[in-house]
């Protein structure tokens, strides 16, 4: 025991003595005195920090709803820099467990850290929920029972698009473009398969490195006139890069835009201005989403911050509840994991983008909309214009069957054939 431990006790222990206290009341004592710690890791710098100071904003509007206690016990955030990258987001979640004792982990922006970290994270069994980083194979074929997501898994948005964009938009063929890494892969990776199932055809795929500075080399390379839609996934800075130079590049008025809402989402949308026009993306979450609960968080959201949320922020204010509620539920004792753990899985209530619940693997299951880029009252909006019900990250497939299957990070390279 630590030396600030020990006095904790020995205060507890005294003022029992002396106030009568019985050891249930000491031990409820102690717990209202020590902070519950959630260890949250995002990128601050690079083109994911816009996406880093969402789950920040998330999380803390969460706790500032709740007054920053739960089951009697105070909480309490620690943020650390990932910078997007692997090797430093490895580091600053051993130091989050190893000197800061977090009892809980969150966030996660980059997928390529998301994977790097779930080793560890699984080793030191800290409960993590990922709150953006869509890495698909966290919660399928290297699910464990202590990580959880509340985004959607990389392909889970992009399986309904693809049947969608083949079906009701009548593309026969696509272009993919995406960044060089696994987010890249798995969510152009998700419509290319329903696409394709469907009787659809991707005739070209092009991976740019993660934040390349200018994509006009890539956006000359297209062979425009052998697809009928360009299907590009990007996100944060690179993403409000891609959308200006491909109208700027003259392809905005050739080929239609299709992606998930990574693209388009409410944050950069605005910065994007008339060259997001038209583009049409798919997502479980916008600010335009008409529910109740949708409502009364985009007042509060904008309130606080200014801006309206994204899917990013919602994510992490969702990851907040999670979280929140399993110490609600355990009366503020999170001494054992799998106690811990198994009230995380029974989260299930209306969130801002509607009914959450997680399935087996601690992905959620939510539905899933098509949106398109439209401007009222002089704004840009993410429109939703369809919709599919209760849609998990296994599609319509078997999730052993699905599982068994090569990933999408193999398939990257073998979509044209």
């Amino acid at each position: 025991m630590t030396g600030s431990g020990a006095t904790i006790l020995a205060l507890a222990a005294g003022l029992s003595f002396s106030l009568g206290l019985s050891g249930a009341d000491a031990q409820d004592s102690i717990r209202t005195q020590d902070s519950i710690k959630i260890g949250v890791v995002g990128p601050n710098s690079g083109p994911y920090a816009v996406i880093g100071e969402e789950v920040r904003n998330g999380f803390d509007l969460y706790l500032s709803q709740i007054g920053g206690m739960a089951g009697n016990r105070k909480v309490e955030i620690l943020y650390e820099d990932t910078q997007a990258k692997p090797d430093v987001g490895l580091t600053k979640v051993q130091k989050l467990v190893e000197r800061d004792g977090v009892s809980f982990l969150g966030g996660v922006v980059s997928s390529s850290v998301a994977y790097a970290i779930r080793d560890y994270v699984v080793a030191k069994n800290v409960p993590l929920v990922v709150t953006v980083a869509s890495a698909d194979g966290l919660t399928q074929q290297q699910a464990a029972p202590n990580i959880f997501r509340t985004n959607s898994s990389g392909s889970q948005m992009s399986h309904p698009l693809g049947k969608w964009l083949h079906d009701s938009a009548g593309y026969k063929t696509l272009i993919m473009i995406a960044p060089n890494y696994a987010m890249g892969y798995e969510q152009t990776g998700g419509f290319a398969r329903t696409f394709v199932e469907a009787g659809g055809k991707i005739v070209k795929t092009v991976y740019p490195p993660l934040g390349t500075p200018d994509f006009g080399p890539f956006l000359t390379s297209l062979d425009l006139g052998s697809a009928d839609a360009i299907a590009a996934v990007f996100a944060g800075s690179d993403a409000i890069k891609f959308v200006k130079q491909y109208a700027e590049y003259g392809l905005k008025g050739q080929k239609p835009l299709v992606s998930t809402i990574l693209l388009t989402d409410d944050l950069i949308l605005q910065q994007q201005g008339d060259a997001a026009l038209g583009t049409v993306v798919a997502s479980h979450y916008s600010s335009a989403l008409e529910t109740p609960e949708n409502k009364a968080f985009v007042e509060a959201y904008r309130k606080t911050y200014k801006r309206p949320p994204t899917l990013y922020s919602e994510a992490s204010y969702v990851g907040a509840r999670i979280i929140c509620d399993a110490i609600v539920a355990l009366k503020g004792d999170v001494s054992n994991i799998a106690a811990v753990t198994a009230a995380m899985r029974k989260a299930d209530f209306a969130a801002p983008r509607g009914h959450f619940r997680i399935d087996a693997y601690n992905s959620p299951i939510h539905n899933v909309h098509v949106f398109k880029v439209e401007k009222e009252g002089g704004s840009l909006i993410n429109k939703p214009i369809a919709e599919f019900k209760d849609v998990s990250q296994f599609w319509t497939y078997d999730p052993k069957e699905y599982m068994a299957k090569p990933t999408y990070s193999d398939l990257a390279n073998g979509w044209v054939k």
